[in-house]
């Protein structure tokens, strides 16, 4: 008798398992093209520079959406509350790039690499992970140890 149940239990705990799993998955962040290629950009002045490539993290860039989500919706472009994404993000050590007008990646990739202080922020040493997020003609590039 106990034989019988066995396959409808295993049937409904897979189940259980795979809505479970496609409710955590929901949440994860999918890149958008652009993103990605600004990323492969900055991670190549990166190399050219014999600095490691940066990795994208989720927690990040969720951080970034949220800031070029704010700077479209306001049209403004701005580093405004950047010591809140510090403070949430609980690395030790982050910088941040925005940008805004570029609708090509490697040209807004170029125009940071040609701002000192945007260039210093993508070639600093300490950063490893970076989030990145573009809404309307706003980008966020939110990097972290």
């Amino acid at each position: 008798m106990k034989r019988k149940y066995y396959p409808i239990f295993c049937a409904s705990f897979l189940g259980i398992l795979f809505i479970f799993g496609l409710s955590q998955g929901a949440d994860v962040r999918r890149t958008s093209a652009y993103e990605r290629d600004l990323l492969n950009c900055i991670n190549e002045h990166r190399i050219k520079n014999r600095l490691s490539p940066l990795r994208l993290d989720p927690a990040l860039g969720r951080l970034a959406k949220i800031h070029s989500q704010r700077m479209n919706s306001s049209g403004e472009i701005s580093h405004d509350n950047f010591d809140d994404r510090f403070r949430e993000c609980g690395r030790a050590c982050c910088v941040e790039n925005v940008g805004w007008n570029h609708d090509d990646p490697v040209a807004q990739c170029k125009a940071w690499e040609r701002s000192k202080d945007h260039d210093k922020n993508i070639l600093n040493k300490q950063i490893r992970r970076a989030g990145l997020s573009r809404a309307g003609s706003y980008v966020t590039f939110f990097a972290c140890d």
